[in-house]
């Protein structure tokens, strides 16, 4: 069910009304409701989900006593073996196949009809950080079953996320009950959901048949319609996963609930080490605390840094995708943290660390490095190696300079994009003042026309085709 479709907008208010009628049946209810909202996608898919969850909860409870380690491990191998099995077997087969001359999977083979569950990816990376961390006494285990459901499952997050940590999390579930409604946070829900929204419909949709023409015409691309093809999805795929995001959060302030952020305008960062503090903000969070750390992190010279940096965003690039550009992005953003470290120490050495007080150089930075993500964006999007060799081959040749008139259009488009993501940072940078302002500074009759000028045009939106978020396939 998406969140910009007629039936889930008439799921939302009903919940958000049975909600603050019966407070002491809240998690039964959100029970309930986060069940109608997966199982739409289907009923297997949602027994296996609870049975995971059942088997999760059982495990989490016999992390106090001997057999702490054997449920930490039960737990976390049950949940990875569920997500190799939907997402990568069929990869896996296809590899061995490759390197040695014997077929796994014939053309009517079983496992050419496995579905990929929606949300497996994020629910999975969810229930691993909670193992860990309630086996690490960081967190305490669930109370009861439906709380550890409801956490799992909230349907505001569940199919892409923010990855939500118990520490964050479960506290909030567990004191439902008592929340009151807040009229400031519901109207900030309002708000953030609305964003959410307008970018997905209006931007990210908006976006998508002209990234879609680009990609689809394939090795016939010139070197200036592959870059501009990449800056065009590098802006669909971000305004398509932040409208989730900030949509989810909206609907978490509405429940009186606070989800964590995900995206800061990942696209003014000078360095890899800044997108990844911008962009999937709980992702990057996740391979830190569970991958990287545990790897040993810088703790063992810089080397083992090094090697930790790139192993831990080679298994982000596996995680996003059963396909061996997936590895590859993953590799590619490991390179560029290291080189950012290198880079850095190097300034050290120079004594040239001043230069980052400039804005010129920082402005030069975000350029550069706005363009190596675009360079990553095309192992993302693209299908196969020898495509993603062809087309990085293309924007790399000296036909890149021939810019023919065609493209004009888009790239006026481009710099709307990017004109508006800076207008986004300052948004946010000055959410509360610009609150107050638009509050006292305009009537009541003024803001409830423009709100109700922005409703009609996305009541209309809502009833045309709605395109899936992308990080669904995730």
């Amino acid at each position: 069910m998406l969140f910009h479709t007629p039936e889930f907008i008439g799921l939302l208010i009903v919940t958000l009304i049975l909600f603050y009628w019966k407070p002491q049946s809240r998690i039964y209810l959100l029970t309930f409701a986060n069940m109608l909202f997966y199982g739409v996608a289907g009923i297997g898919n949602l027994i296996i989900f609870i049975t995971v969850t059942i088997l999760c909860y059982i495990c989490s409870k016999n992390m106090r006593g001997r057999f702490a380690r054997l449920s930490l491990w039960t737990g976390v191998g049950l949940v990875v073996v569920n997500l190799i099995f939907f997402k990568y077997i069929v990869f896996l087969m296809r590899t061995i196949e490759d390197l040695i001359p014997i077929q796994l999977i014939g053309e009517d083979s079983f496992f050419l009809s496995i579905v990929l569950p929606i949300g497996i990816s994020f629910y999975t990376f969810q229930v691993i950080a909670y193992m860990v961390d309630v086996y690490n006494r960081k967190a305490e285990p669930a109370t009861t079953l439906l709380n550890f459901w409801v956490f799992i499952s909230f349907f505001a997050h569940l199919v892409a996320g923010p990855i939500m940590r118990s520490n964050e999390f479960m506290p909030q579930i567990e004191k439902i009950k008592d929340i009151r409604f807040d009229s400031y946070k519901f109207k900030m829900g309002v708000g953030w959901f609305t964003i959410g929204l307008m970018k997905k419909i209006w931007l990210a949709d908006y976006l998508s048949p002209y990234v879609n023409e680009f990609f689809a015409r394939g090795s016939s691309l010139t070197g200036a319609e592959a870059w501009m093809a990449s800056y065009m999805f590098a802006f669909q795929i971000f305004f398509d996963f932040a409208a989730y995001s900030e949509m989810a959060v909206g609907l978490g302030y509405m429940f009186g609930i606070t989800l964590a952020v995900n995206f800061i305008t990942p696209y003014l960062s000078t360095n890899a080490t800044e997108f990844w503090r911008r962009w999937h903000i709980t992702l990057s969070t996740w391979i830190r605390h569970y991958i990287y750390i545990p790897l040993g992190g810088s703790r063992k010279g810089p080397v083992r840094q090094y090697t930790n940096l790139f192993i831990a965003m080679t298994i982000s690039g596996i995680w996003h995708g059963a396909a061996w550009t997936y590895v590859l992005w993953g590799m590619y953003h490991g390179l560029l943290l290291i080189v950012h470290k290198l880079y850095t120490m190097l300034k050290e050495k120079l004594g040239l660390q001043a230069i980052d007080n400039s804005k010129v150089y920082h402005i030069i930075t975000i350029f550069v490095f706005f363009h190596l993500t675009c360079i990553g964006w095309v192992l993302f999007r693209v299908q196969g190696l020898r495509n993603a060799a062809h087309m990085l081959r293309k924007m790399f040749s000296p036909e890149v300079l021939q810019f023919n008139g065609v493209l004009f259009p888009y790239f006026y488009i481009v710099l709307f994009l990017f004109a508006l993501h800076i207008g986004e940072y300052f948004l946010f940078k000055n959410a509360s003042s610009l609150y107050r302002g638009w509050h006292t500074r305009f009537p009541a009759p003024v803001r409830a026309v423009l709100y109700t000028v922005i409703v009609v045009f996305l009541m209309i939106y809502l009833k045309g085709d709605q395109n899936t978020f992308i990080y669904f396939q995730f």
